[in-house]
């Protein structure tokens, strides 16, 4: 063992955080775009409504509705304390586009995300933390991936622990540092209303301190936090229309509105299959993604400093919370990577290591675990993050698939400099976490075991990344519509969708079609294609031209809303029979019923029981002008085509055509 080596592992972070720019072409995390939105739109328009947004990066799922105003549905701290970088930024890069919002966006994530777990690590760092705590905390844990992220996690898992620091690390508990332990807890809050779970636990450890001062010691910390409920409240009250009112219950999506229905605000009782789901699960665990912390809990029960109140405090924190978000109603956390909802008590749970008593664990499994920990933790960083729940097996049937098939790497600072997308562009990080482990191993006094186990360790998790027959056909098409949006077109839905006209698989048929439109839907958003294929002008939204041409309509702009949806038949072939549908009504409308027909009956082909409404509507026009000029044969043949065809939709237009014809359903 040598002098401590923890300010090259502090640098090799922030050269990582720098590197890795995970902003993807057209989006991808609703999460992070509700909260730029929300920065944005302070200061462009002095407002937390976003709805103007929409136009720029198209509609989001992370969205409240408040009457005609629509608003992010996150709490709003982040977005506040983003406001002024983004002020900073943008004399420089103009008004917001899709080529400029990544700009905006590194900065605000590196401050509030990146910065705030290297400001931790270097304040350790001083304290003496050794290189394994600091490696584990940097890079060992999905700290590292959610630092890179514009999400409130990491700031609010700092601020938490250096609360708990603040108010517990001494044997008579200061008042002032209750004060600062107050502030920055209110702040958490503010920005993740989840952090109210550990938040209260940690001041109601307050009153089991010693008896002299106690009150004033939890009058300290009432005393910093409230600035922060008085400006929530403040901020529910002229948004929502009362300070008790929250985002939650204004949910746009409907699974979200689903899930913030259930027991307070989404947690309801917890349940065994969220804590396999949060702790153990391929999918989600934090045990699994981070089996290093399996050492923490060890050390829970081994640690020196077992009997004190500080550590009761601790596991009291870190139990409870986990507890409480084992009943939350969608615990997966959405497209995420792991147990998103509890990384704010990581830290927490580290702790012991930053007090060098992961010392006492034998180094081959202090190897071991670190090697999974840190490869399974850095492996999602180097592309698309963000994996649906549905992947039971993400480092394998996601992440490994979507380096090794489709190539797919994360954005970085070499794409800036104008370095083309490989491969070999994921060498620095490689290199990077390479000399952080040297760094540890030279660190340790028994490195002769510990590379034992990094040894075996790698070969683990490279047999697990690897392993055939975890991948399935579901995967497969759902990595297929995640690449199209976000990485590089290339019709991956072409073959699969032939396959499936040809069988006559209408139930496969339906889901291709809803992708293929929903690709089409976010690939006309921003931010551009940058750095997978050269800039352009971004296309337009199939969804956006057709309520762009139905507005026209109701405008009395006959021609504007036909000349746009003929422009849209060639550009977007795919959607052309709900482009000829919208068009067959402009031209009856306008008293040019031969062209409505003509319209009509050239995309009659393209109408089976996988037709969008949109599409399938034509069929019941074609038979109402059929009826209206005196063909009832022909009537009578489309609109049992159209019955047939849609049988079992859901569609209130779809209905209410069908009843007009005599259908029940």
């Amino acid at each position: 063992m040598g002098k401590n080596n923890g300010a090259w592992l502090l640098a090799i972070y922030l050269f990582l955080a720098i590197y890795l720019l995970p902003m993807f072409p057209h989006g991808g995390s609703a999460n992070e775009l509700t909260r730029w939105a929300t920065a944005a739109s302070l200061v462009e328009n002095r407002s937390f409504e976003i709805s103007w947004t929409e136009s720029l990066i198209g509609k989001n799922v992370d969205t409240a509705r408040v009457d005609n105003k629509l608003y992010s549905n996150k709490a709003p701290g982040i977005a506040v304390l983003a406001a002024p970088f983004y002020a900073i930024v943008r004399p420089f890069v103009g008004p917001p586009d899709a080529s400029n919002i990544r700009v905006t966006w590194f900065v605000m994530r590196f401050v509030l995300s990146s910065l705030p777990l290297f400001l931790l690590g270097l304040w350790l760092y001083r304290k003496g933390a050794d290189e394994l705590s600091l490696a584990t905390l940097l890079f060992a844990t999905p700290l590292f991936v959610y630092s890179l992220l514009f999400f409130s996690h990491v700031l609010v898992a700092v601020l938490i622990y250096l609360a708990f620091r603040f108010i517990y690390d001494t044997d008579r508990v200061d008042p002032r540092n209750c004060l600062w332990a107050g502030l920055g807890s209110g702040l958490a809050v503010a920005c993740e209303f989840p952090a109210l779970i550990p938040v209260a636990i940690l001041g109601a450890g307050i009153f089991f301190t010693d008896k002299e001062k106690r009150m004033a010691r939890f009058g300290w910390f009432v005393l910093g936090g409230a600035p922060f409920a008085v400006l929530l409240m403040i901020y529910n009250f002229a948004i929502f229309g009362s300070p008790f009112s929250m985002s939650y219950a204004y949910e746009t999506f409907p699974e979200w509105a689903e899930v913030a229905g259930q027991g307070v605000f989404g947690i309801g009782i917890p349940s065994l299959s969220n804590a396999y789901l949060l702790l153990f699960s391929p999918s989600r665990g934090l045990l699994f993604t981070a089996p290093i912390l399996i050492l923490s809990i060890v050390l829970f029960f081994t640690s020196a400093d077992r009997a004190s109140f500080r550590h009761r405090v601790k596991i009291a924190t870190i139990i409870v919370t986990i507890v409480l978000l084992c009943g939350h109603g969608a615990a997966h956390g959405g497209w995420a990577f792991s147990a998103r909802y509890l990384i704010m008590i990581v830290p927490l749970m580290l702790d012991s290591f930053f007090e060098r008593e992961a010392d006492s664990m034998p180094r081959f499994v202090t190897g071991l675990l670190f090697s999974i920990s840190m490869i399974l933790s850095v492996i999602p960083a180097l592309t698309f993050p963000f994996a649906p729940p549905e992947f039971n097996a993400p480092q394998n049937d996601f992440w490994a698939k979507l380096l090794m098939d489709e190539k797919w790497v994360v954005p970085n600072l070499a794409n800036v400099v104008g370095v083309e997308t490989s491969l070999w562009l994921t060498v620095p990080v490689v290199l990077a976490i390479i000399a952080s482990i040297v760094l540890v191993t030279r660190s340790m006094r028994s490195p002769v075991q510990f590379i034992g186990g990094l040894v075996i360790g790698i070969l683990a998790v490279t047999t697990y990344l690897f392993w055939p027959g975890i991948d399935s056909d579901e995967d497969s098409f759902r990595r297929a519509t995640i690449a199209e949006r976000y990485f590089r077109p290339a019709d991956r839905l072409k073959a699969l969708k032939q396959r499936s006209v040809e069988a006559k698989d209408w139930t496969s048929l339906r889901v291709i079609n809803t992708f293929e439109w929903n690709i089409a839907d976010t690939r006309a958003y921003a931010p551009n294609d940058f750095p997978y294929l050269d800039v352009r002008p971004l296309d337009r939204s199939p969804s956006a031209i057709l309520r762009n041409a139905s507005e026209m309509q109701k405008r009395g702009d006959m021609n504007g809303a036909e000349n746009s949806l003929t422009e849209a038949k060639s550009a977007l072939p795919f959607a052309r029979c709900e482009f000829g549908s919208s068009l067959g009504v402009i031209y009856y409308t306008t008293n040019r019923k031969d062209l409505a027909m003509s319209e009509l009956e050239a995309i009659q082909p393209l109408v089976n029981p996988a037709s969008t409404p949109q599409c399938a509507r034509s069929q019941f026009l074609l038979g109402s002008l059929y009826k209206e000029m005196s063909r009832p044969d022909d009537a009578a043949n489309v609109f049992r085509q159209f019955l047939s065809n849609t049988e079992g939709s859901t569609d209130p237009e779809i209905v209410r055509f069908r009843k007009s014809l005599g259908s029940s359903k």
